[in-house]
């Protein structure tokens, strides 16, 4: 019965388009999500209207996408590049409804929905103003952002061949993606119950912690998802110390490559992060950074004797972690750190932490990459006729993979020093530092207001650019700029072309 009444559903179909058939898919799951906020809204006597009036249109339309497209055997590159561009600003205007019926205006509704499905937890509007529904729905397309990747992994890539393959390799580079014996759809609802597995768990020790439910739900959201939006007006700071150690460490879990949960967690090889170069570089990384900073303080304190040194560095060690997964909560005041710490929070910030990770920036691993290159090129200064790999795990790189790593964080900076001019000439009012720390903030999906900078304050122009900026970071530039070259274009036209034709008599 099942199976007939699968092929009569299959038999509705009129037209031949995996990118319409997906979108209505994403559509269904965006109408459903709606249904939690609005169901926070009755039990808080509050409007749950703003939250159903999308929901019958999402429904019936997604319904109709997904009945009257049929998919394709595979998506072409650029098919599959349009569809998952396409997938992201659905997902934006469509998230935005809710803050725009609250009473946000046009912009500001779609900066919240940009900040919150990137991750990056930049916020439009003073959060003491929101109703517990908008700040559940707000978290929660932040939980749905960090999960994207995979999402994106189990519907998009099987069907775009060898475009998929360069995406999973720029995507998840340093996650074994390339000896990855499952078969990707295996591999994605894996990941996808990982995560769901590592979110109850927060939720629980949170609970146990002494923080209550709804806020335990929204910090969740909020922390695995590495985003960073506070549910409430405050910060960090105002919670225990076990609260503050338990979301760091899920910040930091967050920020892990998630195949490396999987083999700890699936096939109980934990100590695949041991022997994950990048897993220990990353502690590394954040240690020095830390050690950094601390010293930093020390040496610019009025009395040294009277620097509470606990406090000190657990507030460095935490801020470190959180900016460096992206997160951005904060307990400390960097206003009132010196200069070079604040330069050290922006490369924190700039670098990431890991590839595979819900987290933003350039990512640990392609740092690897080249700095292995760069010590093979000064190898072979002194030693001409040497033939050396670049190598990341004890595994040889090859070029294309070398040449990747270099375009990507050539790109990041490409873009923070256009984003930090643009921002200078659209906001007379803010200094040169000021702008690069914002562009750093939203580039690397950190979600941090720098100095005097408030986002709230900013011009309409300033939000809309950095609503793009926050998107091409979470994208990690390189993918997002495809969309505005010649090639690009070039390519997908003819796609579009034989993907809406109809399908061929007999065909089932």
């Amino acid at each position: 019965m099942f199976r007939s009444a699968k092929a009569r559903v299959k038999n509705i179909a009129r037209w031949e388009s995996s990118s319409v058939k997906i979108l209505g898919v994403i559509e269904i799951i965006l109408g459903v999500s709606l249904i939690a906020p609005a169901v926070t809204a009755l039990l808080y006597g509050e409007d749950p209207w703003i939250f159903i009036y999308p929901v019958p249109f999402l429904l019936i339309l997604g319904t109709l996408q997904y009945l009257l497209f049929r998919n394709v055997e595979m998506i072409k590159p650029a098919s599959g590049l349009m569809l998952m561009f396409a997938a992201w600003w659905v997902v934006f205007f469509v998230s935005s409804i809710p803050f725009f019926l609250y009473g946000f205006s046009f912009i500001d509704s779609l900066f919240e929905s940009v900040s919150g499905f990137t991750t990056t937890g930049l916020s439009a509007m003073g959060e003491p103003s929101m109703t517990y529904s908008i700040l559940l729905w707000r978290a929660l397309i932040q939980w749905a952002g960090g999960i994207a990747v995979v999402m994106i992994f189990l519907f998009l890539i099987p069907m775009m061949g060898i475009g998929g393959k360069a995406f999973v390799n720029n995507e998840l580079a340093g996650s074994e993606a390339y000896n990855f014996s499952m078969r990707i759809k295996s591999a994605a609802r894996n990941f996808i119950s990982i995560y769901v597995l590592l979110s109850a768990v927060e939720v629980f020790l949170l609970m146990i912690g002494g923080v209550g439910l709804f806020e335990s739900i929204t910090m969740m959201f909020s922390t695995i998802s590495t985003g960073g939006f506070m549910a409430g007006g405050g910060n960090m700071a105002e919670y225990s110390f076990p609260v503050q150690v338990i979301v760091l460490a899920f910040m930091f879990l967050g920020g892990t490559n998630f195949y490396l949960h999987y083999r700890a967690i699936n096939k109980r090889e934990f100590s695949s992060y041991r022997k994950s170069q990048e897993f220990i570089w990353t502690i590394v990384w954040f240690l020095a950074a830390t050690v950094a900073i601390i010293a930093i303080l020390l040496m610019n304190a009025d009395d040294i004797l009277a620097v509470d040194l606990r406090d000190t560095v657990w507030y460095t060690l935490f801020t470190v972690v959180s900016f460096g997964t992206t997160t951005g909560y904060e307990i400390a005041d960097q206003a009132a750190w010196p200069l070079a710490a604040v330069v050290i929070m922006w490369l924190v910030m700039l670098f990431g932490s890991m590839s595979g990770s819900t987290s933003g920036g350039i990512k640990i691993y392609r740092l690897l990459i080249i700095k292995s290159f760069v010590s093979n090129g000064i190898y072979r200064m002194f030693h001409p006729r040497s033939v050396r790999d670049v190598r990341v795990d004890g595994r040889s790189m090859s070029s294309d993979a070398v040449v990747s790593a270099m375009v990507v964080v050539l790109m990041f900076i490409i873009a923070l020093l256009v984003s930090t001019i643009f921002l200078l000439v659209s906001e007379p009012g803010i200094d040169i530092s000021e702008s690069l720390g914002l562009s750093i903030s939203a580039i690397s999906n950190v979600g941090i207001e720098t100095g005097g900078v408030a986002v709230p304050e900013l011009s309409g122009i300033s939000k809309v650019f950095l609503s793009f900026m926050m998107w091409v970071g979470r994208l990690e530039v390189v993918i997002a700029l495809l969309l505005f070259t010649r090639t690009f274009w070039r390519d997908l036209i003819p796609d579009v072309r034989m993907s809406m034709r109809s399908p061929k008599k007999g065909r089932t």
